[in-house]
């Protein structure tokens, strides 16, 4: 019970990171769904958010894995993964499983969100069938 739990720097960091993409995504979803239903504008939101974590945080990954890797280099996006790394260090060096999953993941799933934000702003017969695969 004498261990104090402390947030270092760099975990701050990450968490106030990760706040201001939620609040970017509160905002630009409750924006794009005004004069819509409740469901339509949360789905926004959540799509908002989810798009700006997959080019915002995972997309940085996977250029600063691609050019070299995250344990040598510096910014906040790179002490958000290295403090990730921490707790597995395949995040802090060129793992290809890693990389290649967060690939897939900012291309295919970023361009989805965006593509699913398209469709509910605009209004498209497909968006239920694109997102819930009915």
């Amino acid at each position: 019970m004498g261990d104090r739990w402390e947030l270092g720097a760099a975990a701050g960091g990450s968490l106030l990171l990760c706040a201001a993409l939620l609040a970017a995504g509160c905002a630009l979803g409750l924006r794009l769904g005004r004069g819509r239903g409740a469901a339509d504008r949360w789905a926004l939101v959540w799509l908002c958010y989810d798009a700006l974590v997959h080019f915002v945080l995972e997309g940085p990954f996977v250029c600063l894995s691609l050019v070299g890797n995250v344990a040598n280099s510096d910014g906040l996006i790179a002490s958000l993964w290295k403090e990730y790394g921490r707790a597995d260090a395949r995040w802090l060096y060129f793992d290809p499983t890693i990389v290649s999953v967060e690939i897939l993941t900012v291309a295919l799933d970023g361009s989805l969100a965006l593509f699913l934000i398209y469709a509910i702003v605009k209004e498209k017969h497909y968006r239920d069938k694109v997102a819930w695969g009915e």
